[in-house]
């Protein structure tokens, strides 16, 4: 569960890199808002119910599992559970703390499987740290992929990034995603179901997950 959980929020997340890279903003556009509020709180305690009680997922190093990293998993066990908005916003935080490109992780799961998600984004490719916020369905479309059917809104700093642009950055990384996702061993998702504060997982995860 860990493993497709962090993807499953990342998915999102990440189109805003190929958007900032593809556009290179302004530190005007980048610094003059700040990123948007979805009333999402957490403790490290939230952390430790989703990764520990309810994924039973042995992390040892969460800093070292940050987006971007080389992952190693071992086993596979099965699991029936819903994450709560902070617990699935601290597992953001805590495996990004360090090295991760994303600060200030507020993930927020409306009704009909659609997902908020407001954060900084931290990449050599921008001056400095830039507000994003991003609205979109999320779809499975596979034992180890997803989609996102209707992206509804991206925005960095007050800019709404214009469709076409997040329509062909969204297609880039569902593609290098959904193929970290094809390589992990462990992995198999039934079910996932997003409705207003949780998201419902059914499948077999990883026992074990640390970097190479």
């Amino acid at each position: 569960m860990l493993k497709i959980l962090k993807w499953l929020g990342l998915v999102i997340l990440v189109v805003i890199i190929a958007v900032v890279g593809y556009l290179g903003f302004s530190y005007y556009q980048l610094t003059r808002t700040q990123v948007k509020d979805l009333g999402v709180r957490y403790t490290p305690a939230d952390y430790a119910k989703a990764v520990k009680d309810k994924a039973k997922v042995d992390v040892p190093v969460p800093s070292d599992v940050y987006f971007g990293a080389d992952i190693r998993t071992e086993g596979s066990h099965k699991i029936d559970q819903t994450l709560t908005n902070a617990e699935f916003s601290a597992m953001e935080n805590t495996f990004n703390e360090k090295n991760g490109p994303f600060r200030d992780v507020q993930i927020k799961f409306d009704g009909n499987n659609t997902m908020e998600a407001s954060f900084y984004v931290m990449d050599p490719r921008v001056p400095k740290t830039g507000p994003v916020y991003v609205k979109s369905t999320v779809a499975q479309t596979g034992p180890k992929s997803f989609d996102m059917p209707d992206v509804q809104e991206v925005r960095v700093g007050d800019w709404k990034v214009p469709a076409p642009i997040v329509s062909q950055a969204k297609t880039e990384f569902l593609n290098y995603v959904n193929g970290k996702l094809g390589q992990v061993n462990g992995l198999n998702v039934q079910n996932i179901d997003i409705q207003n504060g949780q998201l419902h997982f059914v499948g077999s995860v990883p026992d074990k997950v640390t970097a190479n």
